[in-house]
């Protein structure tokens, strides 16, 4: 949507798809900590995985009816499902087994149930990547909310439209979020603790330089008492 478009601005500059490709990139290189996940992605990506290279361009093209303002939603979302579609054929190898079509249909997002007419045929192996996109959209972006309220209903993780999906995914967009007010008293202990670890850091690290002043005085004394008796 043309408001979308804008969240990217910032002080002067706008944030192009590849940009914005780059920087989850480098994200997940540096602060992702699953490692095999670190390496598949970054494997995926410079290799110009789903010929993001070619379809997330440097440029802003604000308004333009090309198609190029969706790619970057699109890239991502068939990266995420290519993940799906590994991580259940790995599982089926565990168990020394194939894939069958119907877990693969269920790796999917959106499923079938959620959105019907994102195939464009019976057999379900091509999407429809017009009413994915608006499917997305709708599903991030609810539009009975206004554009400040729709980024928050983002990340809270509570889209504000409700849609037919498996009583699987129902269990897991049910799991209860934290509150502000839990997140916040979570931070505020985390702080306390690392504040009592780096003062107790601090209290070893004086306590042991003044032991080795001791010792090392003890040990001048010695040799000075020797050196005396020597003479």
């Amino acid at each position: 949507k043309p408001e979308h478009q804008v969240y990217g601005f910032h002080r002067g500059y706008f944030v192009s798809p590849h940009h914005v490709a780059e920087t989850i990139r480098n994200f997940v290189e540096y602060f992702f900590s699953c490692s095999v996940c670190r390496t598949h992605y970054l494997e995926m990506y410079d290799n110009c995985g789903h010929d993001h290279c070619t379809r997330l361009k440097s440029e802003i093209n604000m308004g333009t009816k090309d198609g190029s303002d969706t790619e970057l939603s699109m890239w991502l979302w068939e990266v995420h499902n290519d993940v799906n579609a590994r991580l259940m054929k790995e599982a089926a190898q565990r168990q020394n087994r194939n894939v069958t079509h119907e877990e693969s249909m269920a790796s999917m997002f959106p499923t079938r149930k959620m959105c019907p007419d994102c195939w464009l045929n019976e057999n379900m192996t091509k999407w429809d990547n017009a009413t994915v996109f608006k499917f997305l959209d709708e599903w991030f972006w609810p539009a009975d909310l206004p554009p400040s309220k729709q980024f928050k209903s983002v990340i809270s993780g509570q889209p504000g439209k409700e849609a037919d999906i498996d009583e699987a995914d129902i269990e897991v967009a049910n799991e209860p979020l934290p509150s502000t007010k839990s997140r916040k008293s979570h931070a505020k202990v985390n702080l306390i603790a690392i504040t009592c670890l780096i003062l107790f850091s601090l209290f070893a690290v004086a306590a042991t330089r003044k032991r080795r002043e001791r010792r090392k005085k003890f040990v001048d004394s010695r040799f000075v008492k020797k050196k005396k008796g020597f003479c």
